[in-house]
């Protein structure tokens, strides 16, 4: 936390006339963070601050970490190694203090609420001696944004984290000790609160709203009501939201959860869901009207840090990319493939993994053939079929710069990934008026559930109007769950909608990663048949490929297969802690609510390691 807290940033403003890009916004010149005796008296200046929070700080979070941390930790992604490298010690559970990447995540997060408390506690307050105080609001609302969406990762990630609201003051003088995990959720609530009266209801250029601000809320309320649901919250909480006990707290929270995503969902008409979901994660369509909170990276540039290396990180295929260089080497999971297969419907299918038989005319487009054929050697039917192989990602692959409109470049795809979506804000509504009950079957809710579901299955419709997408007139919490696992694949977000489970379900969660849960169904002739669609089948190998006769795509007769024994995963455990103990202490059994703290924070700051301190809200 202490190292480059001080960025060089916004301080050498350029002229902004003239500027026509869609990323206009962020193009700014860097100097000295705390440089500001002349500088943020204008309203566009401050702005150029705010702009710079869209990329940059992010970088080393989201560039791979945020899927390590955020998918394949919940068994979305296998990978080809077992080693200390890559995906593997996240996917497996033996991540380390010092495994590669957790680091740098932790210093990416913080540098995000470093440069947000800049603009909170020093420039926001100089705009406002010089220009409209709302409109230097409005800039200190996305600060807030920035810094809450940080912390939500934080949290989600290491359960207790640190609260820094003075940088300079820690970076010069003290350590900090964790703060208690509800306690970190109260004050991201605390910021997007702010936000959602000091944004504007619209804006340009990407940047966040007060729809955004709500959206966010809504995250955020389910998942301390899920906290309170298991009965983790403390009487301080309780006392805030005037509720006698944990349980009448949960329902408090899934309350406004509900009045937040409904005010994204019911009173504005600046966001909607994209007609086909396989259009939101195409270069040409940034900052869709679908998406509430995307980063920027600024297109054209390969500078460290200001651009989206996962088109390049997470592609398979050299061919694909013309020359840019492809290195990815780690592919969808058995289980999240199969999922996608079965219940996921083609439309989602197609945008989430280059499924084998499927043809994308908008990538590929410099080949022989124009276009992409998956299961094919690359990509060319005239190559004939691709050998056995594993499924790989199509999500973040934008593909070369004749696909983009020279968009992409070496080292920068130029796509602008969502942070927040609409359909993600539908399903949170969905799960906020579910609350306490693990079944909906209120209509008027299910409507959001179905608008999601059915553009899943839009290409199955369009070829059969009467196609049924779902079999019943009612939602059970599992159906959710993997609504939320299909949707939001490699967005970063299925870990911590299991974390949020597991507070109050923590069997259930221990029981999928360990591959034990089992369902079954009983037919009219009493026979059971065991349901293996949640089976988690974690790092077993499998291949998913054309046959050869039928050209239809199939797993192989040997998928799943166990392809090393040492690969299993070390089994996830959460013991209930003992009265007095916390996550991190030496003698807690956990290792599902939070990664390790990296060691090199641990080491500078040795109070990490010290039981986590309430936050005084009064002060």
């Amino acid at each position: 936390m202490k190292k480059n807290i001080i960025l060089s940033v916004v301080c050498g403003m350029i002229a902004m006339a003239g500027l026509t890009s869609c990323n206009d916004f962020l193009q700014v010149s860097a100097s000295n963070q705390k440089e500001m005796d002349n500088s943020f008296t204008t309203y566009a200046e401050l702005r150029l601050a705010t702009a710079y929070l869209y990329m940059k700080p992010w970088f080393g979070f989201h560039s791979t970490r945020l899927f390590a941390m955020g998918d394949a930790r919940g068994n979305n992604i296998y990978g080809d190694n077992n080693n200390e490298q890559g995906y593997a010690p996240y996917c497996l559970f033996t991540d380390k203090p010092n495994t590669p990447g957790l680091a740098d995540a932790w210093n990416s997060l913080y540098i995000v609420i470093t440069q947000a408390d800049y603009i909170i506690n020093d420039y926001a307050p100089q705009g406002r001696q010089h220009f409209d105080e709302k409109l230097a609001n409005s800039c200190e609302g996305e600060a807030r944004f920035m810094r809450a969406a940080a912390y939500y990762y934080l949290a989600s990630y290491w359960h207790d984290v640190p609260i820094m609201e003075n940088p300079v003051q820690h970076t010069q003088s003290s350590n900090l000790p964790p703060t208690r995990f509800e306690d970190v959720i109260r004050y991201g609530i605390r910021d997007l609160e702010y936000a959602s009266k000091a944004l504007p209801e619209s804006d340009a250029d990407g940047r966040v709203t007060r729809y955004s601000a709500y959206g966010l809320l809504a995250r955020y309320y389910v998942t301390l009501a899920a906290y309170a649901r298991g009965g983790h919250c403390t009487q301080a909480t309780m006392d805030y939201y005037e509720a006698s006990n944990n349980s009448e707290l949960a329902e408090k929270l899934y309350g406004r959860a509900k009045m937040a995503a409904e005010n994204v969902i019911l009173y504005q008409n600046k966001y909607e869901l994209m007609n086909d979901y396989e259009e939101i994660f195409r270069v040409q369509n940034n900052n869709c009207k679908e998406v509430l909170f995307a980063l920027q990276p600024l297109q054209g540039v390969d500078s460290y840090g200001m651009g989206n290396t996962n088109g390049t990180g997470l592609c398979s295929y050299p061919a694909l990319l013309n020359g840019l260089s492809a290195y990815n080497s780690s592919f969808i999971s058995y289980d999240c493939l199969r999922m996608l297969v079965h219940s996921g419907g083609r439309s989602r299918l197609r945008a989430n993994v280059l499924c084998p038989g499927e043809r994308y005319d908008y990538i590929g487009t410099h080949l022989e053939e124009r276009g992409w054929t998956a299961g094919y050697k690359d990509g060319q039917v005239s190559l004939g079929l691709q050998a056995n192989s594993k499924t790989a990602f199509k999500k973040q692959v934008v593909g070369s710069a004749e696909d983009t409109g020279n968009i992409a470049i070496s080292g920068n795809s130029g796509f602008c990934t969502p942070m927040l979506r609409l359909s993600e804000v539908y399903l949170l509504y969905v799960e906020a008026c579910m609350g306490m009950e693990d079944e909906l079957t209120d209509g008027k809710v299910l409507k959001y559930y179905d608008d999601v579901r059915r553009r899943a299955y839009k290409l199955e419709i369009e070829n059969d109007p009467d196609f049924q997408y779902y079999a019943t007139n009612y939602l059970t919490r599992d159906d959710l769950m993997k609504e939320y696992r299909v949707e939001l694949f490699m967005e970063g977000l299925w870990w911590p909608i299991l974390v949020r489970r597991s507070f109050y379900d923590m069997n259930w969660v221990t029981q999928f990663i360990n591959n034990e849960l089992v369902y079954t169904t009983t037919g009219d002739d009493g026979d059971v048949t065991r349901n293996d669609e949640w089976d988690s089948n974690r790092w077993y190998a499998y291949y998913y490929t054309l046959n050869k006769t039928t050209l239809k795509a199939e797993f192989s007769s040997d998928s799943p297969r166990q392809s090393d024994g040492s690969k299993l995963a070390v089994r996830a455990t959460h013991s209930p802690l003992a009265e007095g103990d916390y996550v991190h202490s030496a003698t807690s059994n956990d290792n599902v609510w939070a990664f390790s703290y990296p060691e090199v924070e641990t080491t500078r700051d040795p109070l990490l390691n010290t039981a986590p301190v309430a936050y005084d809200f009064n002060k």
